[in-house]
């Protein structure tokens, strides 16, 4: 019971976000790591990523559309 619980809470802090393709939690890395991954995926021209206001681990992705 305490599992629906906490994947509830998990899912509700995603609630004040667009709907992103992609939601990337890494987990217990150093941010260095984050950034990195942030600035390899911002290289692609398919694809954008965010991080406002969200757990230092955590990353945004979403698939930039044909213009």
């Amino acid at each position: 019971m305490s599992k629906n619980k906490t994947d509830k809470t998990a899912a509700q802090q995603y609630d004040n976000y667009p709907d992103p393709d992609a939601i990337v939690h890494f987990g217990d890395v150093s941010e260095e790591l984050v950034k990195l991954i942030a600035e390899t995926l911002e290289t692609s021209e398919f694809l954008s990523t965010s991080r406002d206001e969200l757990p230092e681990t955590t990353l945004l992705v979403e698939e930039v559309a044909d213009e």
